[in-house]
């Protein structure tokens, strides 16, 4: 194999590791942040119902129905107090800052979906790449790239774990003046996404996602390592292997 192919198959394989935990990392990201019951439990701890005027009820219809338009699954985000408690209409639950936040959050979904789509891709094209010029050698090769994928997602895990536990005010902040180019999420204190959502929630959701990636990772090096010995396996028992017509000479 020339050197140029070889460095084809090493950027290849080595690009489907990465993208293969990027890919999981999002769908964690969407899949916890539906995590309804540690939502109810933050709700009681944190006096929400005293703090919104919303039953523990109106919180979770409330807070269904905000994750479904930041995740594209419904046009609209506001709402008239006067559906939820019955009162007099003319009051929005969000405020203007408010609205034009959850917009960024929304776009920010958008993006992780389509970094998704990319995600999937990646690991088709570079797959079949590998298998295409390593042949043989290919199941080997893309074992050796989710291996190496697999152990520099887990050191950025184990890194973002650390800064969560240790100051997740500080990374908390750090996070959104990464993502977002405004201030706008710098809400005022009353805002409701405020009284629903405290800081503590968002801590156990952001640990909640590292650990289940954590899983997934181990689970990444566990094939690594399967498919390096089944290659390895079959190339010995195909060495081994007498040749046809061949047999013990009379």
């Amino acid at each position: 194999m020339t050197r140029t192919r070889r460095l084809l198959s090493f950027l290849a394989a080595l690009a489907v590791g990465l993208a293969l935990p990027s890919f999981l990392l999002l769908v964690d990201v969407e899949a916890v942040a539906y995590d309804m019951p540690a939502y109810r439990e933050s709700f009681a701890q944190a006096g929400a119902p005293a703090a919104t005027g919303f039953s523990l009820e109106q919180l979770d219809w409330t807070m269904r129905r905000t994750l479904d338009y930041a995740t594209g699954r419904r046009a609209d985000l506001q709402f008239d107090r006067a559906d939820v408690d019955g009162g007099p209409p003319g009051r929005p639950a969000f405020s203007r800052i408010e609205i034009d936040h959850m917009a960024d959050v929304r776009s920010l979904f958008g993006l992780a979906t389509t970094c998704r789509r990319v995600a999937l891709f990646v690991i088709a094209l570079g797959g079949l790449a590998v298998i295409l010029v390593e042949r043989r050698q290919g199941l080997a090769r893309l074992g050796r790239g989710l291996g190496q994928g697999a152990a520099a997602f887990l050191g950025a895990g184990a890194l973002l774990a650390a800064a969560m536990l240790t100051g997740f005010s500080s990374f908390w902040t750090a996070f959104h003046e990464t993502l977002f180019t405004n201030d706008l999420w710098l809400l005022p204190a009353d805002s409701l996404l405020i009284q629903m959502l405290p800081e503590s929630l968002f801590q156990r959701l952001a640990l909640e996602i590292v650990g289940l990636l954590a899983v997934e990772l181990v689970a990444l090096l566990g094939l690594s390592v399967y498919l390096r010995r089944a290659q390895t396996r079959s190339g010995v028992r195909g060495r081994r292997a007498p040749s046809a017509g061949g047999g013990q000479l009379g």
